[in-house]
């Protein structure tokens, strides 16, 4: 009896030294690199716009890159912190809608991002293995973990267009549709805020290192990371105001049909707020609390 009650013991207190195992691996940073995609008034690829993520355009993806520190509460939930940079592009030249060729514009921006999340991993994450069945079919499955997460984000932006001497230019200053000039709009602030929504999956590699894969989207609540966003304005009274650049870079119509750009034609859709989005490949590794974590007896 004494023998039983002993092993009894024993398994209780293993039970709770490994089932707490976890928090000697809650805190991880990350480093990932992708490509991002932006959804605007600019660009898309279906002939009838349709402000959804069909709208993608993968000729205009670009590069991003990601850091960020992941402090886990649970073993299935987690606060992320993060920095991402991402180059977004967009161009009518590349959409099947026939005005939006027309139009013309070759937009690209900076975009720089300061994002905190709430992770949920509905398959909980794998905190270093310390046995291992060789040969068990459920190996492989035994290491993925994978987690929707929501927050929120700043972000700076500036976009820029393409001029006739083939480089860019900043946009905002040069009041593109009219803003500060007599009935036209005040100009847009070039930060903003993003509510993120994440989907990934990560693979344990061992006890410390892990490989992930991230699909993240943000909803911003500005209609101007391309520059475009209402009708457009006189371009004689922009050229009077701040020079045939500032004239050129509102209205860069490719001549085909220059009445559709007339002053008070539309030139965006000031319904929707942009979209953009980025997809990651991370290494992830764990931050070790103490020099080691085992069972004292």
């Amino acid at each position: 009896m004494k023998k039983l009650f002993s092993v009894f013991v024993l398994l209780l207190t293993l039970s709770s030294v490994f089932g707490q195992r976890w928090k000697a691996y809650r805190q991880e940073v990350s480093g990932a690199l992708g490509t991002s995609f932006f959804l605007g008034d600019v660009g898309g690829s279906a002939d009838k716009p349709t402000n959804s993520i069909r709208d993608i355009n993968f000729k205009a993806t670009r590069f991003t890159g990601s850091g960020a520190y992941n402090y886990f509460l649970r073993q299935d939930m987690s606060v992320v912190g993060s920095f991402t940079y991402a180059m977004l592009t967009a161009k009518d030249e590349f959409s099947a809608n026939e005005a939006r060729r027309n139009r013309n514009f070759d937009i690209r921006t900076h975009l720089f991002e300061v994002g905190a999340q709430y992770r949920y991993y509905f398959i909980k994450d794998k905190f270093g293995h310390v046995f291992k069945l060789r040969g068990a079919s459920s190996m492989f499955f035994s290491h993925i973990s994978a987690y929707a997460g929501i927050g929120v984000a700043g972000f700076y932006f500036n976009p820029k267009g393409r001029y006739s001497d083939g480089k860019f230019y900043a946009l905002q200053p040069l009041g593109t549709e009219g803003q500060g000039l007599p009935g036209g709009p005040d100009k847009y602030r070039r930060i903003g805020l993003a509510i993120p929504l994440s989907i990934g999956a990560k693979y344990s590699l061992g006890k410390r290192l892990g490989i992930g894969a991230e699909f993240c989207f943000r909803k911003t609540f500005t209609d101007y990371l391309d520059d475009v966003s209402t009708v457009y304005y006189d371009n004689a009274e922009i050229i009077k105001a701040n020079g045939d650049k500032a004239g050129f870079l509102a209205d860069p119509n490719d001549g085909t049909n220059p009445n559709w750009t007339n002053p008070g034609e539309r030139r965006g859709g000031e319904g929707q707020k942009d979209f953009y989005g980025t997809f990651l490949i991370s290494v992830n590794y764990k931050l070790l609390k103490g020099k080691s974590f085992k069972p004292r007896f």
